[in-house]
This record gives C-alpha cells, structure tokens and sequence, in this order.
C-alpha cells in the first residue's frame, strides 16, 4: 500500500502515480503492437492488411483495413468485429497521421503516450459513473464501436 492514496479514488489514484489503467495499458500494448507489424519488427500473424494506396496519407497516414463479418448470422459478425484484428485495427486507425509515421520505437513511444495523455483515463470501476467505456475509441469520437 502506498501511504497517503487511501482517501482518493481508483481514478484519482491512477492519475497521481501516472499509471494508466488496465484497459488503457492493453489498448496501448495492442497500438504498439500494431506499429510494430507495420514497421516489420514482428511477423504479421493476424494477417493485418496496410493497403498503401487506399486513402490519401497525407491526411490519413498508414491506415489499416478494419476485417468485418459479413455472414448472414450475426452472432458470427460480433464475433469478427470483437476480434483482436478488428479491434487492433480500429485503434491504430485512431493515432494521428504524424505519430504513426515516426521510423523508429523510442520516437513512436513517447508520442503515442502524450497522444494517450490527451483522454482521461476512467475506467469502469464499481460505484462510479463515467461519461463513457473509457476505449481510446470513443475517446477520439470514433464511431467504430
């Protein structure tokens, strides 16, 4: 236990020892990763595509291509638009153009965290309203949820 935090709450806590929370440490985990397969420092196992050509990239950086259901049952869909790929894809879409750029990973690290920084971190916690499920996604006014 860390003296002095008793009297503060689970968000007030995070925000005093800079820590993000859980659901914001795997989105960011989930973020590098992507970055990571994009710049062919891990092998692309999830088969995530980064179509060159697909939007102007001045404006919109590397986008990569959100994999969605199209099966007549929808249970299968959820399950596609819930899946790893799909979420990953949606949260690398999110970073700005000039982060995602950035050629190597002791630049890209720090950007994406100021990026971060710029959402409150409040996560679902027990007894607390938030504004919303604290996702990066919804955050950033993405209506991909």
């Amino acid at each position: 236990k860390i003296h002095g935090l008793r009297e503060l709450n689970y968000w007030d806590r995070l925000r005093r020892l800079s820590l993000y929370s859980l659901q914001r440490r795997r989105e960011r985990f989930t973020i590098i990763l992507v970055w990571k397969i994009e710049h062919d420092i891990l092998p692309n196992n999830v088969n995530l595509n980064f179509p060159h050509n697909f939007r102007d990239t001045s404006r919109y950086g590397t986008t990569c291509i959100r994999p969605l259901g199209n099966s007549k049952y929808s249970s299968i869909n959820t399950l596609r638009f819930n899946s790893f790929a799909s979420r990953a894809s949606a949260l690398y879409n999110v970073v700005p153009p000039r982060i995602k750029s950035l050629s190597t990973f002791t630049t890209f690290k720090p950007a994406l965290d100021v990026f971060l920084n710029s959402f409150p971190d409040t996560p679902p916690t027990p007894g607390y309203t938030g504004i919303n499920r604290n996702s990066v996604l919804e955050w950033a006014g993405s209506n991909c949820l």
